[in-house]
């Protein structure tokens, strides 16, 4: 007999559905070009040189080390290829972990959990809003959750890696953190802090570095609470995994009457399942309620306390981790997955005719697909990709040929815009990573029409010069900047433009952007300091990552060969 015809083909039924389910997504994003989506920007080539990149920018750390990890894997890959890598990747490695979890469980109860874990709006919400190191850091969760509670003890590299994950901006660093406690802190709960600090290193050690700015305006909470989704209402929204503040990144069928029905119908299979989870595993169930529950509380803190919450992100440093409350909903997911899962297998288990159990199997599958069906085709044909312009790549190719110093600001001086070459679709200025220099963006927002006040005082001060002066291009030139970009697409182009009569203008290739060159441009100083703290967290943070994954690469080559002996003895 063939050595094929002796393997387990059942052990390819959750890997083939998890693969299926993140493609049946990410079909649109086979195509070439970048998904840019409201905070998603990629770029052809995130140069490494850039100070803001290893968390020695003006600015908070919010892209601290997401785009330093981003840089380095397209030093390696194309850019597009590897945002597709870990998009697709993080979706598949979500179910994947969370039928993991349920391992122990009838297979219907692993696939229903895995369909739970990426169909459901928040993992939808947080994709159009272009959060992609969220949904990194979701998928990790189910494999940090399941090394922790492992009977034979943890395998630390694992932890580590899976902490790693998480630790991509400061907010899913916390959360990591927060989960590994309250699922493994019998495993050692000063470990896992020190673990958590060593990988989060890179971001703690930058937000110290700027905690006189750490501070956000106490207006965005208002803004950022939970929001009702259709007949859910504001905690119906937040207990389905929904509620985010932006209205416009909501599937149309979460406003459906169905929606509701459905969701009433996976509470209850999950109540079945809470009940399972309370006789059987009464451990992982009270680390994984704690955890959700904290995702929960913040999650409504902005609606329900909303004045106590912001006092603490206006007086506390980095107390704005908690400004988007329902960023923190993903805290519950791996509650609701296994729940859901445990409670299929249960009504599995008591399905006794074979024919109640083959229903039981498909509707487990079906009902989590037809709670948010618009999810698939990149959720509903919002996350296409879309090209760059000629006169971009032209303007960095002349700006990367100069060889005198200073940085490059971006006009008009707003954060977001909705350019018809990417279909209207709002994005986060693209241009503060395109170019290959450090680039000031503004970094207030508008939400709802009404503004929030940034943090980064060098983007404040430009402000005030476009605002105040009356020799521009000279002001701007003795604050450090040498181009000026203005994207004619936007609104109040024109108006941004005449600021800089009398600039010189460089000639473009192609249309949407125009490219002035200032003179007698003071270069900002950097900080010898600053660069020696981050340098040192880097390189922990950074060594630490590698001996775990050297160890999980052992260990998965060591499984292989053994799965191979297993084979040719069978043979």
């Amino acid at each position: 007999m063939r050595w094929w015809q002796q393997l387990d083909l059942r052990r390819a039924i959750v890997p083939g559905w998890c693969a299926l389910l993140a493609l049946a997504i990410a079909a649109p994003w086979l195509r070439g070009g970048f998904i840019l989506s409201y905070d998603m920007v990629w770029v052809p080539h995130l140069d490494l040189d850039r100070p803001e990149v290893w968390g020695l920018g003006s600015g908070l750390p919010r892209a601290v080390p997401s785009d330093a990890v981003a840089g380095l894997l397209g030093a390696v890959l194309p850019a597009a290829l590897v945002q597709r890598l870990l998009l697709i990747g993080s979706l598949f490695l979500l179910a994947l972990g969370t039928a993991r979890l349920l391992r122990h469980r009838f297979l219907a109860a692993q696939l229903a959990a895995a369909t739970f874990a990426m169909w459901n709006p928040y993992v939808a919400e947080r994709l159009v809003l272009g959060q992609w190191p969220v949904i990194i850091a979701l998928a990790a969760f189910p494999w940090l959750i399941g090394t922790l509670v492992a009977k034979d003890g943890p395998r630390w590299s694992v932890v580590v890696v899976s902490l790693a994950a998480t630790a991509l901006t400061p907010v899913t660093g916390v959360m990591g953190l927060l989960l590994a406690l309250t699922v493994g802190w019998r495993a050692g709960a000063i470990r896992l802090v020190v673990l958590a600090a060593l990988v989060n290193g890179p971001w703690i050690v930058s937000g110290l570095l700027h905690a006189s700015i750490a501070r956000t305006d106490p207006a965005a909470v208002r803004l950022f609470d939970v929001q009702g989704e259709g007949a859910f209402g504001r905690l119906g929204s937040a207990l389905t995994l929904g509620g985010i503040w932006n209205t416009d990144v909501v599937p149309t069928s979460r406003t459906l009457g169905l929606a509701v029905v459905i969701a009433v119908l996976l509470g209850a299979v999950m109540i079945v399942g809470l009940v399972r989870l309370w006789r059987e595993e009464r451990a992982l169930l009270g680390g994984l309620v704690v955890a959700g529950g904290i995702g929960l509380v913040v999650a409504l803190a902005g609606w329900l306390a909303p004045d106590t919450v912001a006092r603490i992100v206006g007086d506390v440093p980095g107390g704005g981790l908690v400004r988007d409350g329902t960023r923190w909903l993903a805290l519950l997911v791996p509650l609701e997955a296994v729940a859901l899962g445990t409670g299929v297998h249960t009504l599995y288990d008591r399905a006794e005719l074979t024919a109640w159990q083959v229903p039981t199997a498909v509707l487990a599958l079906l009902v989590p697909i037809a709670a948010i069906p618009d999810i698939a085709w990149g959720v509903g044909g919002r996350l296409e990709p879309t090209t760059y312009p000629a006169a971009w790549t032209d303007a960095r190719r002349i700006i990367d040929k100069t060889s005198a110093p200073g940085d490059v600001l971006v006009l008009p001086f707003t954060a977001y815009r909705a350019p018809a070459w990417n279909d209207r679709t709002p994005v986060l200025n693209p241009a503060g990573r395109f170019f290959g220099r450090t680039t000031v963006t503004n970094d207030a927002l508008q939400v709802s029409g009404h503004p929030i006040a940034g943090e980064d005082p060098r983007a404040a001060a430009i402000g005030r010069v476009l605002r105040n002066s009356s020799d521009v291009p000279a002001s701007l030139a003795r604050r450090g900047i040498r181009f000026v970009v203005v994207e004619t697409d936007a609104p109040e182009a024109a108006e941004a433009a005449r600021l800089l009569d009398g600039a010189r203008e460089v000639d473009l290739r192609g249309e949407g952007l125009r490219l002035f060159r200032l003179v007698d441009v003071v270069p900002p100083a950097g900080d010898r300091a600053d660069r020696t703290a981050m340098t040192v967290a880097w390189a922990v943070g950074g060594i630490t990552l590698l001996v775990a994954l050297g160890q999980v690469l052992a260990g998965a080559l060591r499984s292989a060969r053994s799965a191979s002996r297993r084979v040719q003895t069978r043979r």
